[in-house]
């Protein structure tokens, strides 16, 4: 009891200190002066880092939603908060007629945008709303054209018109390319998650399930691309899929993917492994097995087992 109590505290620490990263992060770009320079560039560029600190990491300490209700207000959330930066950053243009300060805010708030826009693209799991949410991304992709074309030719093609019309553009062009989404949370993997409280290092954790035996056979330590401490490994299987994870800024990460993630493709070799089925004969889809591992640890985490996810009769993945 007392452990959860202690976890959940810590998770609304964190959750408060990312969404202070989150605020300072468009708080400070008032701080920008009018002319460029080194002081500009700092503030700047500490205030995309504070966004991606903010951002991610408090993404992160949410789980996905677990119902349709759930993942539309995930979705709207995203839309609202994309739609109200990028209304702010042609504001500024407007408001200061196409300064480079105002650009520099504008294509920065632009990005972000696009990063909101990503993360609602991919909040929907099943096909129709993903079909739709293709479909209002390529129908706002094409407004944002003609937009953008009608308020050039309205302002007589005064400066900030045109650089409001160039940034609607790109935005446009992003939007069509990314029709159904693109998750920022992902990267390379098609699932990341976390597992909060857990804190011994991987080598003593693949040391502690090295006997466990999980549909992707028994854990390896090992290198993956983009992180650079060691991490514990599942697989490959025979198509490829890993499930693998690691530590970042404290927190423990899990994460499955198909693509090619070892640096040194020899660290896999002679590793692969044919899926395990559980006792009932199923074989869980690449979807559920990274749930499946962090719902594992998680396990571990609450009471110290070390058992496959299959070995609990009231556990289900979903």
């Amino acid at each position: 009891m007392e452990e959860n109590e202690e976890k959940k505290i810590t998770v609304k620490t964190e959750r408060i200190i990312d969404i202070l990263c989150l605020a300072a992060s468009y708080g400070i770009l008032i701080l920008l002066p009018q002319k460029t320079g080194f002081l500009f560039y700092l503030i700047f560029g500490v205030a995309a880092f504070l966004f991606c600190v903010g951002f991610f990491r408090l993404g992160l300490t949410f789980d996905a939603p677990s119902n349709s209700k759930g993942e539309r207000f995930a979705v709207l959330s995203y839309t609202v908060l994309g739609v109200l930066l990028n209304t702010a950053g042609l504001y500024i243009i407007y408001q200061e007629h196409g300064s480079v300060r105002s650009i520099m805010i504008a294509t920065l708030l632009l990005i972000e945008a696009l990063v909101m826009y990503g993360a609602a693209g991919s909040g929907f799991k099943s096909l129709e709303y993903q079909m739709l949410t293709s479909i209002v991304f390529r129908v706002a992709a094409v407004c944002l054209i003609l937009f953008g074309a009608a308020f050039v030719i309205w302002k007589h093609f005064t400066e900030s018109a045109v650089i409001i019309a160039t940034l609607l553009l790109i935005e446009s062009i992003c939007l069509w390319k990314m029709h159904r989404g693109s998750n920022p949370f992902n990267e390379l993997s098609s699932e990341i998650q976390t597992v909060p409280g857990l804190r011994i290092p991987v080598t003593q954790l693949q040391q502690t399930f090295s006997g466990v035996k999980t549909q992707l056979g028994y854990p390896w330590i090992g290198k993956v691309k983009t992180i650079k401490q060691d991490c514990i490994i599942y697989g490959p299987a025979e198509d490829g899929f890993v499930v693998y994870g690691y530590y970042l800024f404290g927190r423990f990460y899990v994460a499955g993917s198909t693509n090619p993630l070892f640096p040194d493709p020899e660290d896999a070799q002679g590793r692969t492994v044919a899926e395990v089925p559980d006792s009932n004969g199923v074989l869980l889809n690449k979807e559920q097995l990274t749930e499946a591992y962090v719902k594992m640890f998680t396990r571990y985490v609450e009471d110290g087992s070390t058992r496959w996810i299959s070995d609990y009769p009231e556990q289900t993945i979903s």
